[in-house]
């Protein structure tokens, strides 16, 4: 006997949006990481104040952050160790899968 049509849609519903968070929750993981590689390092303690919170439900964003004082210098090139534009290469690297 068929299933009705609601039972299957809400089913297929629930697959996806487990599939999503799992993407999701696999993305902010891999962006915290390669940040934290790719930040220059002084004294380590920008590169230790990385932040990830994981999205526990579909549809939420993942954070990523840093609350050093001059994480905004830094990423705007400040250093040469890491020139500006690095975080969304970065991010941009982590969204294509490379």
């Amino acid at each position: 006997m068929a299933r009705p049509v609601a039972t299957n849609r809400a089913g297929i519903r629930k697959l996806l949006e487990a599939k999503l968070l799992a993407v999701t929750q696999k993305l902010t993981m891999e962006a915290d990481a390669r940040l934290k590689l790719a930040s220059p390092v002084d004294d380590g303690e920008f590169r230790a104040a990385w932040t990830a919170q994981s999205p526990t439900k579909p549809y939420e964003k993942g954070i990523v952050g840093n609350n050093t004082e001059y994480a905004v210098p830094l990423a705007n090139g400040h250093s040469p160790q890491a020139p500006a534009g690095w975080i969304e290469n970065e991010l941009t690297a982590v969204v294509k899968g490379n």
